[in-house]
């Protein structure tokens, strides 16, 4: 390997710890920016109620025509 050869790769390895070095600053700050300020967990109270609201009642399936394919047709 001839020393200009040697000077690029580390010029390279360099420009890649460097950018690796951002990339996880960057990330770690998103990180810290994300994070709730406390352990806590935080909801809003409607009508001063401490009381959760009902679960929506689930959905009544419908059924759906065959349109003449015969999928739903009982077999004899």
């Amino acid at each position: 390997m001839s020393a200009v050869q040697t000077t690029g790769m580390r010029k390279a390895a360099r420009q890649f710890t460097l950018a690796l070095l951002l990339c996880t600053a960057v990330a770690g700050g998103a990180a810290v920016v994300a994070a709730p300020a406390s352990s806590a967990a935080q909801h809003s109270v409607a009508n001063g109620a401490d009381v959760p609201a009902p679960p929506a009642p689930a959905p009544t399936p419908t059924p759906t025509p065959s349109n003449g394919n015969g999928w739903d047709s009982t077999k004899p």
